[in-house]
């Protein structure tokens, strides 16, 4: 009888304990797709920013007619084929990896890839730089590459690289290429067009100063879009971090591997984020402060 009571109680224990991990995994993704969904709606506001900015730069060259010109052909090409080595080995002095190298390697890109939906495998490729750390990713998910120093690949625990794979595999998945070309794009196109402004308002009053509002918008639009870029790329690769937390579900080795890498660049560990989320300086990153990008993976995980 007591061994029926105890095991009843045994039961109800690790329905309970079971009970309450998937409550906190539940928990745990919709605070992951909350975060997200803020970051694409982040993102879409930052591109639909720099496209206003653009039209009103060409209204002030040339009105309707003008804000035309200025968005037509802004758009970048579109993404290529796979690619090759030899072009990979010219643009970046990478050699191309091949499974039988690194197996292990193939098979946490094969898995992470496998959760992250994409249907064919990115390319790895070796950067021989034995003191640098760093990842790459290029393309999207049609073909893709990833870039790993050789610094990275001896200096991080497997765990470590998985992460960091995660994160690359994100970014692809995400089409965050694209998305940075298009920001590329338009920053441009936002240069000329407010340079052509100038120029214009500048001949149309012979070399005097005209219209100072127009003539100061023009001047700043540049450093605006720049301003704009730059927040584009801090939230991709915030996003890239809650995805690889998602893939990968090792939060200890996320963070781990972010320590690595600041203590590789910078030569001490990551500063508290109350030294870091305040100040202009923040404002001209194209990557968050690593204690920002650690203090968003815990409050992702709790």
């Amino acid at each position: 009888m007591r061994r029926t009571v105890r095991a009843k109680q045994s039961m109800s224990q690790a329905t309970q304990t079971l009970t309450a991990e998937h409550s906190q995994d539940r928990s745990c993704l919709r605070r992951s797709v909350g975060h997200k969904t803020a970051n694409h709606q982040s993102s879409a506001l930052v591109i639909a920013g720099m496209t206003l900015l653009l039209a009103v730069c060409g209204w002030i060259v040339g009105g309707t007619e003008g804000v035309h010109r200025a968005l037509t052909g802004v758009a970048p090409r579109a993404n290529g084929p796979a690619f090759s080595r030899e072009t990979m080995y010219r643009w970046f002095g990478a050699r191309l990896l091949r499974p039988a190298e690194l197996p292990e390697l193939f098979n946490t890109l094969a898995e992470v890839c496998g959760r992250a939906g994409l249907s064919r495998l990115p390319d790895l490729y070796c950067l021989a730089a034995p003191r640098l750390m760093n990842a790459y990713a290029l393309g999207g998910p049609e073909g893709a590459a990833i870039i790993l120093t050789e610094g990275l690949l001896r200096g991080m625990a497997r765990g470590e690289i998985a992460g960091i794979l995660a994160h690359e595999v994100a970014h692809i998945r995400n089409n965050d290429t694209w998305t940075m070309s298009w920001a590329a794009a338009l920053h441009r196109a936002i240069e000329w067009t407010s340079l052509t402004g100038l120029v214009l308002l500048r001949a149309q009053h012979s070399g005097m100063a005209a219209n100072p509002p127009l003539a100061a918008l023009l001047r700043a639009a540049p450093s605006i879009a720049e301003l704009l870029r730059l927040a584009l790329s801090r939230t991709r690769e915030l996003d890239a971090d809650a995805t690889a937390l998602e893939l990968t579900g090792n939060l200890q080795a996320l963070i781990a591997a972010l320590d690595k890498l600041e203590r590789h660049h910078v030569g001490f560990p990551a500063l508290p984020l109350a030294a870091c989320e305040d100040g202009p300086m923040r404002l001209l990153r194209s990557h968050p402060a690593t204690s920002e990008r650690v203090s968003t993976l815990l409050s992702l995980a709790q």
